[in-house]
């Protein structure tokens, strides 16, 4: 399994429901709201990030959370909160930023394209 989802991967994934789970056990549904690509900070870099949307009521602080996918992949990164939507509800973003060919080799290697 990536240790990151790409970017094609999480635009593909707009929209729908990912789980978040704390070392505690806690799970919480997100719904992937934005996957903007980033500034990286030269061309053999990637930079891109995913905001998802907590339900209403719902604040999780900044930590390493196993995030799952509807497709079935989970990864473990790192979820800051970030601006609330305008209704208020809480957002936690996953900023990636890596080696390009570092992403493409963690791909190829498992089948991935």
């Amino acid at each position: 399994m990536r240790t990151i989802p790409t970017h094609d991967e999480l635009l593909e994934a707009i929209g729908q429901r990912f789980t978040f789970a704390s070392v505690d056990g806690h799970t919480v549904e997100a719904v992937l709201a934005h996957a903007p690509a980033g500034i990286a900070m030269d061309d053999s870099f990637i930079c891109y990030s995913a905001t998802f949307e907590l339900p209403a009521g719902v604040f999780l602080p900044q930590d390493v959370y196993r995030i799952g996918s509807p497709g079935g992949r989970a990864w473990d990164l790192l979820a800051t909160p970030t601006r609330p939507t305008g209704d208020g509800r809480s957002t936690l973003t996953v900023v990636v930023h890596c080696r390009a060919d570092a992403l493409a080799m963690d791909a190829g290697s498992r089948g991935v394209s």
